[in-house]
């Protein structure tokens, strides 16, 4: 009499996109990346002169969701909400996650330099580092030492920033 062995083959996983993935274009922030953006946000409250965000949708198309953003002060209407931003920030800053590559970035900067942006900031939390891009100029790089935003007038230490203190 003859066996047969019955043999259970699991289904290849298709892999999943997160709604937030979805609505920001952009994979899910991890440990790294959201310290690094309550660590900027608080260091950067200290300028009274500008409104800092996070995670605003701007009205650009295609959409952008930058991690943070610095408009000049704006006085806020609680009773009014917007889904998508039409004035635009002074500044935006990416912050690169492990999964993240430059292509994206390199779409955005000049969509971003069209609609107005001054200063675009792209963090890089492996290499400790920070490139300030302004329009039609190389960017400045940040690795040791202060920041300085030319655009914007904001001075950040970089071991403020990655904790080295």
């Amino acid at each position: 009499m003859d066996t047969m062995e019955t043999v259970e083959v699991e289904a290849p996983v298709a892999q999943t996109i997160s709604d937030y993935e979805k609505e920001r274009g952009k994979p899910m922030p991890s440990l790294n990346h959201g310290i690094l953006q309550s660590t900027l946000i608080a260091l950067l409250s200290a300028y009274k002169q500008f409104t800092i965000g996070s995670e605003i949708t701007l009205d650009l198309s295609p959409k952008a969701t930058p991690d943070i953003l610095i408009f000049n002060k704006r006085k806020l209407n609680w009773q009014h909400d917007e889904k998508r931003v039409a004035e635009m920030p002074l500044t935006v800053i990416e912050i690169l996650s492990g999964t993240q590559g430059m292509d994206n970035f390199e779409e955005k900067l000049p969509r971003y330099f069209n609609a107005g942006i001054k200063s675009v900031w792209l963090v890089q939390p492996f290499i400790e580092t920070i490139a300030v891009f302004l329009p039609n100029q190389k960017p400045k790089v940040f690795s040791t030492g202060e920041l300085v935003d030319d655009a914007t007038g904001i001075r950040l230490s970089l071991s403020e920033i990655f904790q080295e203190e």
